[in-house]
């Protein structure tokens, strides 16, 4: 009896001694894995942060950027009172009744000379009528030592195709041929001044026309712009021939 209750005692010593072996690692396996989740919560806290902060600059609408002076800017309207200008050369246009129409009376050269101008604005628009050397506007634009250092854009004066040109520093020339080979151009030079003389330039072009000369009937001249107009349709114009019994 006492061997069998000393093998007891010594199998039971030895399953306490393995007992106390286990615990340290079962210990050291919790503290690990509590380390870890510690960690883990840490990266799911801080990239939550980071989304968070990319999501609400996605999201949140942009602020318009201001200009120097906290406002947007605007271009100036104005208010115009218009006037019409009709010319000995055969042409019309509306321009504002504040502005100085010089005609140049000392130039011999031109059918019509004027230089259009503001008192209290730098800045200048100049209209000349004259013989074309060139026999129609696509030629004016690439031969004119001036203008075909612009970039050119086609479009309509007085119904008329014609060809506007930018120059740089907002000066602009626009120029149209008639079927008597006659050239109109119409040049914007305005300096520091070029939302205003914009304006007036859009509304000199917009209301530009054609009109009969001096000592020209209406009839004459609708008969003229009527086979001007079929010469640019491509339309063949047959002229009257007046018969003599």
């Amino acid at each position: 009896m006492d061997v069998e209750k000393k093998i007891e005692e010594k199998i039971k010593r030895i399953e306490d001694k393995e007992k106390r072996k286990k615990q340290p690692l079962k210990k050291k396996a919790l503290r690990w894995l509590l380390i870890f989740l510690i960690l883990l919560l840490g990266v799911a806290v801080g990239l939550g942060i980071v989304f968070r902060e990319k999501l609400t600059v996605w999201l949140k609408p942009k602020k318009e950027t201001p200009s120097l002076l906290g406002e947007k800017e605007e271009r100036p309207k104005f208010e115009f009172s218009w006037k019409l200008w009709e010319d000995p050369a055969g042409f019309s246009f509306e321009y504002p009744q504040d502005l100085e129409i010089d005609v140049h009376p000392e130039d011999e050269t031109n059918y019509s000379f004027l230089t259009l101008t503001a008192k209290d604005k730098k800045g200048k628009i100049e209209i000349i009528c004259n013989d074309s050397q060139y026999k129609d506007v696509k030629e004016w634009v690439s031969e004119d030592s001036l203008v075909k250092q612009g970039s050119n854009l086609e479009t309509k004066v007085a119904s008329i195709v014609a060809q506007k040109v930018a120059l740089g520093n907002g000066r602009e020339i626009t120029a149209l041929i008639d079927w008597d080979e006659v050239i109109y151009i119409i040049d914007k030079i305005p300096e520091d001044e070029l939302d205003y003389w914009s304006a007036v330039y859009s509304h000199i072009l917009d209301s530009f026309k054609l009109t009969p000369l001096e000592g020209e009937s209406e009839e004459e001249f609708v008969d003229w712009l009527q086979g001007f107009e079929n010469a640019a349709a491509g339309v063949d114009v047959v002229e009257q021939v007046e018969v003599i019994e």
